[in-house]
């Protein structure tokens, strides 16, 4: 890892898809209206670049999306329904559901245009 000018920078690899997965989602929802990062895709056409704003997610979008991935709800079963997030942060189910909505969209959308 290096460290420059308020930044920093990982060099991970790993042969698991899933391992990949889990890190890009970690990435999305730890951070705050200030961060974004950068993803060197490795694949068998080479090495492509990209980075990802997450500035414009919302606060409480990061914390519907956060709680999210540490209940457990994007696990392959599921191990926490819309429901029980819903308890947690003191809204309704549809509340959650938009939220959740509008983080996948803004990241699809985010992923498409910087690395599609």
């Amino acid at each position: 890892m290096s460290i420059g000018d308020g930044q920093f920078r990982m060099t991970l690899s790993w042969t698991e898809p899933e391992t990949g997965q889990e890190l890009l989602q970690c990435l999305a929802t730890a951070g705050d209206e200030n961060v974004s990062f950068s993803i060197d895709c490795v694949s068998r056409h080479g090495v492509d670049s990209c980075s990802l704003d997450v500035g414009s997610l919302t606060r409480k979008q990061l914390e519907a999306a956060r709680l999210a991935v540490e209940e457990g709800y994007y696990e392959n079963p599921r191990e926490a329904r819309l429901s029980d997030l819903a308890e947690c942060l003191g809204i309704s189910e549809s509340a959650v559901s938009q939220r959740l909505t509008a983080v996948e969209r803004k990241l699809m959308r985010e992923l498409v245009r910087a690395c599609g």
